[in-house]
């Protein structure tokens, strides 16, 4: 019997998991290594900061942007599309929307962003018990890739700050506030195409090409699996925006 086992079995103590990285590393790691930072993700995953900070972002601009935009100018021209709207209706609706819109958009997305990322990860999370490169991810871990990426939204919300003091809101929505995307300044008529424009914008398609990579390497989902992973967020993140504009 050798030194390191006893009659009750090994007295090799397990290895020990590296600590998981902060918030920061996190955050750094997605422009400098990204590859590298999932692959650390995947033995130590970690999701409350990047989730606290998404939220806590997302309130910030919600705040500012509720406050400064023009809600009739916002809302009357897709009120006044829909035919079945009276003038008398519209106008007590944006009345309404007035007194109340800044609050009504921080409370959504207090409780949008977590349900939305919860959801999510629950998808990806089945979508990789079936497509998982070889042992099946756990939802830590599809929260955690699910989550972490978008941490490279945080400049894009600090420049729609910079934005809503520097020019009029007027009835503009956050993401066509930031001189980031095509659609800032390419006009075109039809709606639904301006807003695919809005989202060409390298923070959006940053955020899901290293949702891509974290399903490859902290999930370690199949080249497929990621690629389902990725659609479903570009589904969820952009085909709704660019199906209901108006």
């Amino acid at each position: 019997m050798s030194e390191s086992e006893s009659l009750f079995g090994s007295n090799e103590k397990p290895e020990a998991k590296p600590p998981a990285m902060g918030l920061m590393d996190q955050f750094v790691g997605l422009f400098t290594e990204p590859i590298e930072t999932f692959k650390k993700l995947q033995t130590s995953p970690a999701w409350v900061g990047a989730l606290v900070v998404l939220i806590f972002t997302s309130l910030v601009v919600a705040g500012v942007w509720g406050f400064k935009v023009d809600v009739d100018a916002m809302l009357r021209p897709g009120f006044e599309a829909n035919p079945k709207m009276t003038q008398e209706q519209m106008d007590q609706v944006i009345s309404f929307m007035e007194k109340f819109f800044p609050y009504i958009a921080i409370v959504q997305t207090l409780f949008i962003i977590p349900i939305a990322v919860f959801f999510m990860a629950l998808i990806n999370w089945l979508i990789g018990k079936a497509a998982a490169d070889s042992e099946p991810p756990s939802y830590v871990h599809a929260l955690t890739a699910t989550v972490v990426p978008s941490l490279v939204m945080v400049p894009h919300s600090l420049l729609i700050l910079v934005m809503t003091f520097l020019r009029p809101v007027g009835g503009l929505t956050p993401e066509k506030l930031t001189p980031s995307s095509v659609g800032f300044f390419v006009n075109v008529a039809n709606p639904k195409l301006h807003a695919l424009l809005f989202a060409l914008d390298p923070f959006t398609i940053g955020s899901l090409v290293l949702g891509f990579l974290a399903f490859r390497h902290t999930m370690r989902l199949k080249t497929s699996g990621a690629i389902a992973c990725t659609a479903l967020a570009m589904l969820f993140t952009l085909g709704f925006r660019i199906l209901g504009a108006k």
